[in-house]
């Protein structure tokens, strides 16, 4: 026996939140897909259904990204900060959305892309490890 002192049934009730946490996670943040001939992210489905590239980019033929407050206008930065804190109190200050250099100011498209994916920005200068990040 590996593990003796947990139950076959430990293992499976460990092994079942894994994968209900891996998978809610990336129904959280989104995957890639193709929306009517363009790349989305699935969270944002019910927008590629109903509306158009104006209500991200205020026109419906953009050439470049949103503006910066777009994002919060349905993504509370508040939130987000209390959500990606880490609870470490020696990480505190490694929180994405509450940054020692930028604070809450750095636009969302630098670290999050809706139709492709990208490295966050604090990885240009630092090797921090964020588990959550998704593009």
């Amino acid at each position: 026996m590996i593990y003796p002192d947990r139950t076959i049934s430990n293992l499976l009730l460990a092994s079942t939140t894994m994968v209900l946490l891996l998978g809610a996670n990336s129904l959280a943040y989104g995957e890639l897909k193709e929306f009517s001939g363009i790349e989305g992210r699935t969270f944002h489905e019910f927008m590629y259904r109903t509306d158009n590239c104006s209500s991200c980019h205020g026109v419906d033929d953009p050439v470049g990204y949103p503006e910066d407050g777009t994002c919060i206008t349905c993504h509370s930065v508040d939130r987000l900060v209390e959500e990606t804190m880490s609870e470490s109190e020696e990480d505190r200050w490694q929180n994405p959305h509450d940054s020692l250099h930028w604070g809450r100011d750095v636009p969302c498209v630098e670290c999050h892309g809706e139709h492709s994916n990208k490295a966050p920005l604090c990885a240009d200068c630092h090797n921090f490890d964020y588990p959550g990040h998704q593009y």
